[in-house]
């Protein structure tokens, strides 16, 4: 092991930058081998430990507890290590190209998943040889990415066990979880089964394909991610969801009233907040506050609320309407986002004084409208007209775009 660490050490060292594009291609190509030889070894010794009951020196319950909680391995990784040590014994051939790094941890796991004891020996009853079996799946293996393995492995799950592929796709199990990082951001991770997973799929490619404007740049997982936030505003917006303790439900942001009508990068005032993500810079609440209900909240000095005011509404119907047939989309430089993906913008923002009528407003796609407010860009309408200018955070203007 103090030879293997030296060799990392000596790796870390590398100038990089000194490396041509063919030795970096080449070194990329040995660590990824290296990298599934490593893995190999680990699910052998996980093995090991696990058969020798090893874990319990350290008071832990099995293998997998001992992964997650001495070595702080995610549970579905810990699963994987010892489930797949367990299964390679009785695959030869797919666990020696497994460590002689000619496929990856990730392949070795799709051909042991399958490979339970009841489908093997299925498979013995039918006369099917195993050693046969391993041999064809650990070529594929060796020949293609994991999920196109996956799938020679289903084929023949489906030839040995067509009953257990109807169990499999009984398991209608779905499961999502959310949870806010230190920097604020909100991570996403779950599972759902074939037809739950289709439907959203779906749903978010026709999302996806509705707002598409002209030299997006955005990635895939780009678009999918706002596709999936539109989707959940457009199930808020439409008031067909079950009401949540006798109102409809609806996104809240907490932020101070100076903090509200402060300039923009103002300092010594606090963020706002939202309900369930917690903090949000304040420019973020006035974007938020621009097309939606506001409602005062007077407190007192420690904080606790003293007395609530009425909700206010902006803009109303009838002034959003006549805003979405002036613009007809987003009037950002270059988009042309359609009305329903955009949000009502005050130029000038309601707490900066600004009236809440159709010369006060634009329509902006969530993405410009976000670039508006914490990204710095600015648009501007010329009086009487329908031509917007949209300008940078330095105040150069990118180009006028003619209004219909």
């Amino acid at each position: 092991m103090s030879e293997l660490r030296s060799t990392l050490d000596e790796l870390a060292g590398i100038d990089l930058a000194e490396l041509s594009a063919e030795a970096l291609l080449d070194l990329t190509a040995e660590l990824v081998t290296a990298s599934n030889r490593i893995a190999a070894a680990m699910t052998t010794v996980v093995r090991a430990a696990d058969k020798r009951e090893a874990y319990q020196r350290d008071g832990a319950v099995s293998m997998k507890a001992w992964l997650r909680g001495s070595c702080r391995m995610a549970p579905e990784l810990a699963t994987a290590a010892v489930s797949t040590g367990r299964r390679l014994e009785l695959l030869p051939e797919t666990s020696a190209a497994f460590a002689a790094g000619e496929i990856s941890a990730a392949h070795a796991r799709v051909i042991t998943k399958e490979m339970t004891p009841r489908r093997l020996a299925k498979a013995a009853d039918a006369g099917i040889d195993l050693a046969e079996t391993d041999a064809i799946l650990a070529d594929l293996a060796r020949e293609t990415a994991p999920h196109e393995t996956a799938r020679g492995v289903k084929a023949w799950v489906a030839g040995v066990d067509p009953d257990g592929t109807l169990d499999d796709a009984a398991d209608t199990r779905r499961r999502f979880t959310m949870a806010t990082g230190l920097d604020g951001r909100v991570h996403l991770r779950g599972e759902l089964d074939a037809a739950g997973g289709e439907y959203l799929h779906t749903a978010l490619g026709a999302l996806m394909n509705g707002d598409r404007p002209a030299g997006d740049l955005r990635s895939h997982a780009e678009r999918q991610g706002e596709a999936l936030v539109a989707l959940a505003r457009g199930a808020l917006d439409a008031g067909g969801l079950p009401t949540v303790r006798g109102e409809r439900p609806h996104v809240r942001v907490t932020i101070d009233l100076m903090a509200l009508c402060a300039e923009r990068g103002a300092a010594g005032f606090s963020g706002g907040s939202l309900g369930w993500a917690g903090p949000i810079n304040p420019e973020t609440a006035r974007r938020l506050a621009c097309d939606a209900g506001v409602s005062r909240i007077i407190t007192g000095p420690s904080g606790l609320p003293l007395d609530s005011g009425r909700e206010q509404r902006a803009p109303s119907a009838g002034i959003r309407r006549a805003v979405e047939v002036r613009d007809e989309h987003c009037v950002f430089a270059g988009c042309d986002a359609l009305p329903e993906w955009c949000d009502f913008h005050h130029v000038v923002h309601w707490a900066h004084g600004g009236p809440t009528n159709c010369d006060n407003g634009a329509l902006l796609c969530e993405r410009h409208h976000t670039a508006v407010h914490e990204g710095g860009f600015g648009i501007q309408r010329d009086p009487g007209t329908d031509r917007w200018h949209t300008y940078r955070p330095d105040g150069s203007e990118i180009l006028s775009r003619a209004g219909p």
